[in-house]
């Protein structure tokens, strides 16, 4: 909606709707009273009053239908207002001006504008009403206007008195409110808001005026937090609101829900530089800091008629840009670090691709999917990334490690993990890496768990591991054919490794192994026959 000098904000745009609900009432009685008043006063003052109350019942009707459709509602209110002035401003300079019983009436116009719009529109309101009382006097009758100046004096002391209580009313009002439907750090409309302009716009939202629902989400938000804590975290907060409900503007509202959650209203099929300019608003870098945002979008009613489905649809599309998000730099940390070990250690890069591939298909047999199997493989091909701090001499020693190097060794998943947690997209799977050398009888390191205290995608990637391990040349000894290292899983399950993986190991090697030897022999088959028809 664009922006007016009567309501140049669309929170003051909204009071006004507001207020209208709110005076109905208050309007129907006294426009009701001022009614009788004029009917009964007919025969008195002149039958042309009937004229009167019929223009005034017609405004009265149009204004009602008016503000509920209108883009501006505001305009509508004022020039509502303002024929109710002209109406009775008439009224006096038809019934004797300085002494129409009609005069103090022209007090109910500024008391309108009192109670819907801000300090400047009524100051103006005030000054109008003012100049209007003068022309309808002395305009009419100047020489007992100057002379007998009694009415018009009070007149215009009822004016100030009234305007003055109302506005006084009307603020004490909004304070309250205001407490109720913003958020009183940032100024923001809260989620209250929000819920009542979801209901209030349905009715007038349509396919060719739509309205965007945006759900926003800070990234990186806690670790701020955090680090520059709680105080520094509120100003951080006060900082990208105030950028934010700028980059909304006069296109509709912006609010914040909740701790790092914002969402904003636009009015109309906004595009994507609009959506650009609020993510650039919720952002902010700085020395040892990056906030970033994540949303979702849902277009009303296109999407859906349903306000809380909305809401539900806009929250799911943020997550969903959210894991993308990561997805997309975890795998560009991914493909750094697995760079990073290339280079330092080509054999170990191998090692990893191929306990890598192992372990997705164990993972998959023990249930894991989505998100937990992605981070299991990218632990397995990360797993040894640790290693690039060790020393190759301790790496490649050909005898046994002695106790300070045994000591250095143990550390490299606690290093791989500390690598990969500086990488907020890598943070699950650090913790998995961390723990990809526990034992299952709490034998192992760094830490020394057990059973479930382990990670089961770090007990998937122990056995995989040390598969690989045994059957590859090392060092320190001879590599194992497979079917001994087979066995020395058998052999260490319930101690070493959890059992139900080394089962779910056997299973996956089992059916890589028989597989290829399926297909040898069916296409070995049809050769057989022909040989034999021969």
């Amino acid at each position: 909606m664009a922006e007016s000098w009567l309501c140049p904000t669309d929170l003051d745009r909204s009071r006004v709707v507001d207020a209208n609900d709110r005076v109905r009432m208050i309007r129907k009685v006294g426009s009701g009273v001022i009614g009788v008043a004029l009917i009964i006063s007919a025969p008195w003052v002149g039958w042309w009053t009937l004229i009167l109350l019929v223009l005034s019942t017609l405004n009265f009707i149009n204004v009602d239908i008016r503000l509920r459709t209108s883009p501006h509602p505001e305009r509508v209110s004022v020039c509502a207002i303002l024929f109710t002035m002209l109406l009775l401003a008439t009224g006096v300079a038809l019934s004797g001006g300085p002494r129409s019983p009609m005069l103090p009436w022209l007090v109910l116009p500024a008391a309108m504008v009192a109670a819907r719009f801000r300090p400047q529109v009524v100051i103006a309101g005030l000054v109008l009403t003012v100049m209007v009382i003068i022309v309808a006097t002395l305009g009419v009758d100047a020489q007992a206007t100057i002379h007998h100046p009694v009415a018009v004096i009070a007149t215009l002391a009822l004016l100030v008195a009234v305007v003055s209580i109302v506005w006084a009313l009307e603020t004490a009002e909004l304070h309250q409110r205001d407490e109720a439907i913003l958020d009183p750090l940032t100024g923001l409309a809260n989620r209250r808001q929000l819920s009542d302009d979801l209901d209030s716009i349905w009715s007038d939202a349509t396919p060719e005026r739509p309205v965007r629902l945006l759900m926003f989400d800070l990234d990186g938000f806690k670790a701020y937090n955090d680090t520059f804590g709680h105080p520094g975290g509120d100003l951080l907060l006060s900082r990208i609101s105030h950028a934010f409900k700028n980059a909304v503007g006069s296109h509709g509202r912006a609010y914040r829900l909740g701790g790092d959650e914002f969402c904003a209203l636009l009015w109309g099929d906004s595009d994507e530089e609009m959506v650009k300019s609020c993510l650039d608003a919720l952002s902010e870098v700085g020395e040892g800091f990056s906030i970033t945002s994540s949303y979702g979008s849902v277009l009303l009613p296109t999407e859906t008629e349903d306000p809380e489905l909305a809401l539900q649809l806009a929250d799911e599309r943020m997550y969903a840009y959210k894991d993308s998000s990561r997805s997309s730099a975890g795998r560009q940390t991914r493909d750094l670090a697995l760079q990073i070990l290339a280079v330092h250690e080509k054999e170990l890069l191998r090692h990893s691709s191929r306990v890598a591939e192992l372990t997705e298909g164990v993972a998959r047999r023990l249930g894991l999917k989505d998100q937990a199997l992605s981070d299991t493989i990218r632990a397995a091909e990360l797993h040894d990334i640790g290693k690039v701090a060790i020393p190759r001499a301790v790496l490649h020693k050909s005898g046994p490690l002695d106790d300070e190097e045994w000591e250095l060794l143990q550390r490299h998943p606690t290093i791989g993990a500390s690598v990969l947690s500086a990488a907020p997209a890598l943070a699950r799977v650090a913790e998995i890496v961390r723990a990809s050398h526990e034992r299952y009888d709490g034998a192992g390191y760094p830490r020394g768990l057990s059973a479930e205290q382990i990670p089961l995608a770090s007990r998937i990637v122990f056995v995989c591991d040390s598969f690989v391990a045994m059957i590859s040349k090392r060092p320190s000894g001879e590599a194992k054919i497979e079917a001994e290292a087979l066995d020395e899983l058998r052999r260490c399950a319930g101690s070493q490794f959890d059992p139900d993986v080394v089962q779910a190991f056997l299973a996956e090697h089992y059916a890589r192994h028989t597989a290829p030897l399926e297909e040898s022999a069916s296409a070995s088959a049809p050769a057989a026959g022909i040989a034999a028809s021969v």
